[in-house]
């Protein structure tokens, strides 16, 4: 899909040209049938009808092809990179996360871990994806989860954070004489986020750099008021977003209603948490009080509909979100690592809870999906200045489709298309900053040596959690 393109006196030479059919997510939307991406030094320096670029530009290589479909790279707003050994594991395990996924991580060595972030990066590459936000490494992991990332060139969120807080879970049946509690460990959270400060200034939120530091609060039961309190200021003084998994699950809720008399978004409100800054991960129990609170506080949403189905706690409504002014972006949440997927699963189940009861086909349609692994997704988190829509003066990031396949031939809404029926089969090439990072090859991946760790290490956290797993009467 790549040729060389002729020499024409007079025209600016620049890197590259993408041809093919361009969906741009700017703010009109524009889908270009026959059009073209012109690229310099990692910059889009123009986006427009095929015949208008190749006037005006004399490019070193064109990618591409009539038949291509150029769009954005798209955009992980919420995962864990270390559970790539531990997808299956969780399969019929209910509760799965402190059970199985915790201890199934803590069993990784540094070293395991990055074989972890190498092997999910490789996934997510290969399905078109250039931008990740990782919701919190393993503690003692930051170093070498930061270098998997440089290595293999994508974007990252990275969001980082330790808890500072012990709690103890009160059961249903024990409520009656024992109740739920907390303490915090005495200044455990201004040291620790003297190191997310560190790290800010070592990936400014803002810039051109691939990596952007964030402040990440896991959760409201393991960190501290104290903790949760300075962790919104350093955000909002740094300009970055801060990420928390909140009103996740039924335990969640009851534990803060018991501790704090107030359900967890509240709570967040009650710390002055909320703001342009927030991320909340999930919210998939959230009220239409919270929900309000969240928007009026203008945070931001970032939903896994995967995750919805494997844990069994909730689907929120999405479009009650948006119009209470949250801005909502999807994550793979290191469930198949797979957006195109992961939108696939979000336009299914949304349709099924919501619109069957309404008798609405397009409750959450195929744009609004797409802008949500796209330009919503870049505005969550901060970094619409240079990637989520593919216009002059952002960031190369974008994603070649093979539209010759027979599921994509006679397109009519190429949108919708794309969205109902494309798959990670037909990416042929993924560019970031103007850099090709996935060709049907990984130029900068060592794919056999992924393979190998993760051989190795897939067996290592099976036999890990062995003795916790469910066991089923055959």
């Amino acid at each position: 899909m790549s040729d060389a393109a002729p020499a024409t006196a007079g025209l600016r030479r620049i890197d590259q040209v993408v041809v093919g059919r361009v969906i741009t997510m700017n703010p009109d939307r524009e889908v270009i049938e026959d059009g073209a991406v012109a690229i310099a030094g990692g910059d889009i320096l123009a986006v427009g009808p095929r015949p208008a670029v190749l006037r005006a530009y004399e490019p070193a290589r064109v990618l591409g092809g009539p038949r291509a479909i150029v769009m954005p790279g798209m955009i992980d707003t919420h995962t864990h990179c270390a559970q790539a050994f531990v997808r299956s594991l969780t399969a019929g395990e209910l509760p799965m996360i402190p059970r199985i996924y915790v201890p199934a991580m803590r069993a990784l060595s540094p070293e395991q871990g990055q074989a972890a972030v190498r092997l999910m990066l490789a996934q997510l590459l290969r399905a078109g994806v250039t931008t990740v936000c990782e919701g919190t490494a393993i503690v003692g992991h930051e170093d070498v989860t930061l270098a998997a990332f440089e290595e293999a060139g994508l974007r990252c969120c990275f969001a980082r954070g330790a808890p500072d807080q012990d709690f103890s879970h009160a059961s249903l049946y024990t409520q009656a004489t024992t109740r739920s509690s907390i303490r915090a460990r005495e200044g455990e959270a201004e040291a620790d986020l003297a190191r997310t400060e560190a790290l800010l200034g070592r990936y400014p939120s803002h810039g051109s750099g691939r990596i952007r530091a964030a402040v990440n609060t896991s959760a409201v039961l393991n960190f501290s008021e104290a903790y949760l309190r300075q962790a919104a200021r350093l955000a909002r003084r740094h300009g970055a977003t801060m990420h928390v998994h909140v009103a996740r699950d039924r335990e969640e809720v009851e534990f803060a209603l018991a501790v704090w008399g107030r359900r967890p978004i509240e709570r967040l409100a009650d710390l002055d948490v909320l703001g342009g800054h927030l991320v909340a991960a999930h919210a998939v129990l959230a009220t239409g009080a919270e929900i309000d609170l969240l928007g009026t506080s203008g945070s931001a949403l970032a939903h896994a509909p995967v995750e919805c189905v494997h844990n069994l706690n909730a689907v929120p409504d999405l479009q009650r979100f948006r119009r209470a002014g949250v801005r909502v972006g999807l994550g793979c949440d290191g469930q198949g690592n797979d957006i195109l997927a992961t939108m696939r699963v979000a336009l299914l189940i949304h349709g099924a809870l919501w619109g069957i009861p309404r008798y609405e086909p397009d409750y959450l349609g195929a744009d609004d999906v797409l802008a949500m692994a796209t330009i919503d997704a870049a505005r969550i988190l901060r970094w619409d200045d240079r990637i989520g829509s593919l216009e002059p003066g952002k960031g190369a990031d974008l994603v070649m489709l093979d539209g010759a396949a027979p599921h994509l031939m006679a397109t009519q809404d190429l949108v919708t298309d794309l969205v109902r029926y494309g798959s990670r089969g037909e990416i042929t090439h993924v560019m970031v900053d103007g850099r090709v990072v996935f060709d049907g090859s990984y130029p900068t991946l060592d794919l056999p040596r992924i393979e190998a760790d993760a051989r190795a290490c897939a067996a290592l956290v099976r036999d890990a959690v062995a003795d916790r797993r469910y066991r089923p009467l055959r």
